[in-house]
C-alpha cells in the first residue's frame, strides 16, 4: 500500500509539473521577443499569466508604476531586473503598438480600437464563440465600423 501511495504521489507531482511547464511555455511563445522577455516571464509569471499585459498600451511611466505596485513585496527582485521588466513592457506594450485581438480584455480593446465598451464586448464574445484569425473575421462582427478597423490593420495581431 505504501509503495502504491508513493507511485501515485510521484505521478501526481509529475503531471502537475508537466501541466505548468506546457501551459506556461505555450503562453510564453505568444509574447513578443525582445530584451527583458526572459526576466519578465520568470518573475511575473509566478503570480499571473505571462500574457496579462498583452491588451495594455501603457507609457513607460505607467509600466514603471505597475511594476513597483506588483513587486513591492518582492525584495529578491533586483533593481536591474525591475528595470529590464519595465523596458520590455514599455517597448512591446505601448500606445500605438500592436493590438492583440485574441488576448486583450474588452476594456483594452475598446481603448486600442477606439470602439465602445459594447462593441469591444461583442468582439470578445465573437472570439470566444467562433474565433478570430484575421481582419476579415473581425469585420464580420455586427456593429463594428470596417473602415475604422481597416485603418488599424497594421497594428492588429491575431
Amino acid at each position: 500500500m505504501k509503495d502504491e501511495t508513493i507511485k501515485t504521489t510521484r505521478w501526481t507531482i509529475f503531471l502537475s509539473a508537466a501541466f505548468v511547464f506546457f501551459s506556461s511555455s505555450a503562453a510564453a511563445q505568444s509574447l513578443p521577443d525582445g530584451p527583458g522577455k526572459e526576466v519578465f516571464e520568470s518573475v511575473c509569471s509566478l503570480c499571473h499569466s505571462p500574457t496579462a499585459p498583452m491588451g495594455k498600451q501603457w507609457t513607460k511611466t505607467q509600466w514603471e508604476a505597475k511594476v513597483i505596485e506588483m513587486l513591492q513585496e518582492e525584495p529578491d527582485v533586483t533593481a536591474q531586473e525591475r528595470a529590464a521588466i519595465v523596458e520590455y513592457l514599455a517597448a512591446n506594450f505601448k500606445p500605438g503598438g500592436k493590438i492583440y485581438i485574441n488576448k486583450a480584455a474588452a476594456k483594452d480593446l475598446a481603448a486600442a480600437l477606439e470602439v465602445s465598451a459594447l462593441e469591444a464586448e461583442a468582439i470578445v464574445r465573437y472570439r470566444e464563440e467562433k474565433g478570430l484569425k484575421s481582419l476579415d473575421d473581425l469585420k464580420k462582427i455586427p456593429g463594428l465600423d470596417p473602415a475604422k478597423l481597416e485603418a488599424k490593420k497594421n497594428r492588429l495581431e491575431f
